[in-house]
C-alpha cells in the first residue's frame, strides 16, 4: 500500500466515524417515546387561567370537571405528578391574572392559582381530607368571620411566598416517591411508608 492510499483509507475511516458520531448527537437531541419536548413544559400559564364561563369560582376542586371547565387543568391533570414540581416552581410568581378566578376575590396571581391548584390536587373528593403530609405550617388559623382572601393575604404578609414554595418543596422531596393518583377520589395521594424490617 503506498502512502496517499493509506491516507486516502484514513480519511474515508474519519468520515464514517464523524457521521456516527453526528448521528449519535441526533438521536440524544430527539425527544423519546414518540414525545415532543413542548409537550411537557417548563412553567404552566397561571396568569392567563382559562377557566370556561367562569366555571371555576363555586365550591370544589379545580380538577373536577363538574366544577371546573380548563384546558390547563386537563393540561396539568394530564402531566401526573410531574406537574406537581412545576406547581411548587411557579408559588413564588406575582403575576396577576386578567380577573380573580375566585368569587369575592379582590386579585389572583399566577402563584396564588398555583397554590389553589396544589391544595386540592391533594385534597380528597369530600373537600376535606388533605393527603400531603408536612404541611401542617401552611395552615391558616384565621377566625371564620375572616373571607378566604385577607386571610391568604395575611398569611403570604407574615411569612412570605418563599415560605410557602419552600414548605412545599419539603413536603414534596420527603414523599415524591410514595405519591400517586388516585382516579376514584381525582387526587393525589402519599402511599404509607413502609417499615423497616
Amino acid at each position: 500500500m503506498t502512502i496517499p492510499e493509506i491516507r486516502s483509507g484514513v480519511r474515508r475511516v474519519c468520515a464514517v466515524i464523524s457521521i456516527v458520531f453526528l448521528s449519535f448527537a441526533l438521536l440524544a437531541s430527539t425527544p423519546m417515546s414518540g414525545q415532543r419536548a413542548a409537550e411537557k413544559p417548563g412553567k404552566f400559564p397561571l396568569w392567563d387561567f382559562d377557566e370556561v364561563n367562569h366555571s371555576c369560582r363555586a365550591k370544589g376542586r379545580l380538577q373536577d370537571k363538574e366544577y371546573c371547565e380548563s384546558k390547563m387543568m386537563d393540561q396539568i391533570i394530564a402531566q401526573g405528578k410531574s406537574a406537581i414540581p412545576i406547581l411548587i416552581s411557579q408559588l413564588t410568581d406575582t403575576r396577576a391574572t386578567k380577573e380573580p378566578i375566585y368569587d369575592y376575590w379582590y386579585k389572583t396571581t399566577a402563584g396564588d392559582i398555583a397554590y389553589f391548584i396544589l391544595t386540592d390536587l391533594f385534597t380528597d373528593a369530600n373537600w376535606t381530607t388533605f393527603t400531603m403530609p408536612g404541611l401542617e405550617a401552611l395552615k391558616e388559623n384565621c377566625s371564620e368571620d375572616i373571607a378566604a382572601e385577607p386571610c391568604w393575604r395575611e398569611f403570604l404578609k407574615k411569612h412570605g411566598r418563599k415560605f410557602v414554595q419552600d414548605q412545599w418543596l419539603a413536603a414534596w422531596n420527603a414523599n415524591k416517591d410514595r405519591v400517586y393518583w388516585d382516579e376514584k377520589e381525582r387526587c393525589f395521594r402519599v402511599s404509607p411508608k413502609k417499615e423497616k424490617p
